[in-house]
């Protein structure tokens, strides 16, 4: 019995150690790529299935309401969600270059938007 029990914590450690190891894997990504607005909304489909991660670079241009802003790079606009704790404290505005990470919502009726997970600017 205390063999058993034994063997069971020393496999759960293992499974746990595997888990932290393989999260912390840091390699190249689809937040490594950069896109431009016109990729992301040609590709929407695909790349919110996949719960990919994209890099947009360019100017946040006005904002819609709390937490939606028009994003703009030099191919095109798209809807970008920002919440709160997500934007800087440092103030910007349409003339500050912006990189945002985020995941791309693809809606067939409410159409494309990126959710924004990290905010950076253009030093």
């Amino acid at each position: 019995m205390k063999w058993s029990i034994t063997l069971s914590l020393i496999l759960a450690c293992f499974l746990f150690a595997t888990a932290i190891a393989s999260a912390q894997y840091q390699g190249p990504k689809s937040k490594d790529r950069q896109y431009t607005v016109k990729e992301v909304r040609v590709n929407a489909a695909q790349l919110d299935r996949i719960d990919a991660l994209v890099r947009v670079r360019g100017f946040i241009i006005n904002q819609l309401n709390e937490e939606s802003y028009q994003f703009k790079d030099m191919t095109g606009l798209i809807q970008v969600d920002i919440d709160r704790r997500i934007l800087p404290t440092r103030p910007f505005s349409d003339k500050t270059e912006v990189i945002l990470i985020g995941e791309v919502d693809y809606d067939l009726l409410e159409g494309t938007e990126i959710i924004v997970e990290q905010f950076l600017f253009v030093d």
